[in-house]
């Protein structure tokens, strides 16, 4: 109520001296009017009220200058009057008059800056509810009566003047898998003083949102708690996706660890198995964890979701002059790889290169590389992604007596791992390998 008052007028502006100047007269005119009745007693009846209502509406200054102003006018009063001035009981008169508005001028001035602090403060404490989303409410538990502030209203999606006004009618916004633990936490919050929870709640739209509560009871000086509650509400919805979304990738990364370093133990088994020196097998499973890096760095940047296919041929070829459209060329729709078809991939993409630096296409000065993929469906309908590896001009090439560890990782990741097909043909002119994997 005072709030509205006090902005009536800019404190200590011209306008609100004029409004005391006024006001001023009008009280001595009243008190004027009144003498028949009140005799000369001036000060006391009109001068006080005057003061503290300029103090209140125009601020300290114009409190003081309504002081200034009813004494001015009061000794001029008097000195015309049969009264006095110097007598004991005017001077007593003026002095109470001077202490007494004094004090109201006080207790006014500081009254209004508290009222303009808390002004401040309450616009303060909007915009953070309203930059945060908060909305605010306010339970009379004896009474069963909720007040929602706007902000809340528009948090659940309800239409004004529609929100809950019972603590039942609430209930019905929470999801019905939540509602024994809000009452629960209600419950607490009362012997408690406090609580906070979340919670489920079922929107107009039928949408789902996850809901943070805190509310704590109104408690009189004695520490006894009243029937009154208050709190806020939060939509953390955003926040709780995030957490499962990490929680999830924790575990993918768990496993994908684990699997990696059964991945790095089979790779250093084999290889030690198909090395005749410690150097040959230093350099082959040194070049085997880097292509696996390699694919691992790509699937990291994409929050292990997916692959390029293009950008897993494009790391693994990389350490042998990479795709130059010369000598290596590669064409291909733009398909996207689950990890796990990237990882088998990329080990299978490095394979077939090594092999070629050594002793395949790549190892002859005109000897070439193209590899093609595309998408077609299988005879139920379901996309097949194909790949075509074909070396050309290079050394004569004879099919191996026995396969090497590469030829069955790629078999083992194409067929096992992806459920694909796989035919590697060692033609005179160059190999071919083909494979399909299901998309």
């Amino acid at each position: 109520m005072l709030t509205r008052y006090t902005k009536l007028v800019p404190a200590n502006s011209s306008l609100a001296y004029v409004i005391t100047t006024v006001m001023v007269l009008v009280g001595i005119g009243v008190r004027m009017a009144l003498q028949p009745f009140l005799g000369d007693n001036l000060l006391d009846i009109t001068l006080y009220p005057i003061v503290l209502m300029a103090a209140v509406l125009g601020g300290a200054g114009a409190g003081m200058f309504a002081l200034l102003l009813g004494a001015t006018v009061a000794i001029l009063f008097l000195a015309y009057s049969d009264t006095p001035l110097f007598a004991a009981s005017t001077l007593a008169d003026l002095g109470l008059y001077f202490f007494g508005a004094r004090l109201s001028v006080l207790v006014a001035s500081a009254l209004r800056g508290t009222v303009e602090r808390l002004e401040v403060a309450q616009e303060k404490l909007v915009a953070a509810l309203e930059a945060s989303g908060t909305g605010t409410w306010r339970w009379n538990i004896r009474e069963d009566c909720i007040e929602w502030d706007p902000a809340l209203v528009h948090l659940f999606r309800l239409i004004p003047d529609q929100e809950p006004r019972r603590g039942e009618a609430f209930l019905h916004l929470v999801h019905p898998e939540d509602r024994a633990h809000v009452r629960a936490t209600i419950r607490d919050a009362k012997l408690h003083g406090s609580a906070d929870y979340e919670f489920r709640a079922v929107l107009p739209d039928g949408a789902v949102r996850w809901m943070y509560a805190r509310c704590r009871m109104i408690r009189d000086p004695k520490k006894h708690p009243h029937s009154l509650m208050v709190g806020a509400c939060l939509d953390i919805t955003e926040r709780k996706q995030v957490q499962e979304r990490q929680n999830l990738l924790v575990h993918e990364l768990n496993h994908r660890v684990k699997n990696t370093l059964s991945v790095v133990q089979s790779l250093a088994v084999q290889t030690l198995r198909g090395s005749t020196s410690l150097e040959a097998f230093k350099e082959a499973f040194q070049a085997r964890l880097l292509a696996l890096s390699a694919t691992h760095n790509i699937l990291t940047q994409e929050l292990w979701e997916s692959a390029s296919m293009r950008e897993i041929l494009c790391a693994e070829l990389e350490p042998y002059g990479g795709i130059d459209e010369r000598r290596v060329c590669a064409v291909g729709d733009s398909i996207r790889l689950t990890p796990q078809q990237a990882l088998t991939f990329g080990m299978a993409f490095h394979e077939l290169a090594t092999n070629a630096v050594k002793y395949g296409a790549l190892s002859a000065p005109q000897g070439s590389v193209d590899i093609a993929w595309r998408t077609e469906r299988d005879p139920a309908g379901k996309p097949v992604l194909k790949v075509d590896w074909v070396e050309k001009n290079g050394p004569l090439v004879r099919e191996p007596t026995r396969k090497g560890f590469g030829s069955r990782l790629i078999e083992r990741g194409i067929r096992n791992e992806l459920e694909g097909s796989l035919d590697m043909c060692f033609h005179a002119e160059g190999l071919r390998c083909s494979f399909a994997v299901p998309l």
